[in-house]
């Protein structure tokens, strides 16, 4: 019975972990993706909520890994939409799931309070990664090893920032009107 609690526990504590923010925010993982470089391309299996991911060109986009089970993630989605709304077609917010179809259609579903739906709640776009080859590209390819994290592409395709997607007010508002300067690099 020991042993069943403490296996529990550390299951808990292994999920809890793969929610928190990472401490590298920002950093690379050795020859790989940084603020400056050019984004790499989606690969999207399929789009599960929202419309077309034919953004239009020259528009910001933030790219945001999320999951079901990921409790800040959720938390998360209210305000995601909230800056979605508030930014239009200034911004493409398109959050992605490496789970599967079933799974992320039974969430949208379920209940998120107040006689509302996840799918009521969620006012940006949602996609099911394609293999993970999108969360190699990004997340594995900038040593981010946590979720919720968000990526901030440019008009000119340019990732801007990287970072815990609470954290990106002010970096979003910068770029979307032309203010925001990449750190300087030695």
């Amino acid at each position: 019975m020991r042993h069943a609690a403490i296996y529990g526990i550390m299951l808990v504590l292994t999920f809890a972990a793969g929610c928190m923010p990472s401490p590298n925010v920002g950093s690379t993982a050795a020859g790989g993706l940084a603020v400056g470089d050019l984004a790499p391309t989606l690969q999207i299996q399929s789009l599960v909520h929202g419309s077309s991911l034919d953004a239009k060109t020259g528009g910001v986009q933030v790219i945001e890994f999320w999951a079901t089970w990921c409790g800040p993630c959720l938390s998360g989605m209210p305000h995601l939409s909230e800056l979605q709304e508030t930014y239009g077609d200034k911004v493409t917010i398109l959050g992605v799931t490496s789970e599967d179809l079933p799974t992320v259609e039974a969430f949208l579903a379920s209940s998120a309070g107040d006689d509302k739906t996840w799918a009521d709640i969620v006012k940006y776009r949602l996609a099911i990664d394609n293999d993970g080859e999108t969360g190699a590209a990004y997340m594995r390819a900038a040593g981010m090893n946590s979720i919720p994290t968000a990526f901030i592409i440019g008009k000119d395709g340019v990732l801007q920032w990287i970072g815990h997607p609470a954290s990106m007010d002010e970096p979003l508002k910068a770029v979307v009107e032309g203010t925001w300067q990449l750190p300087q690099t030695n």
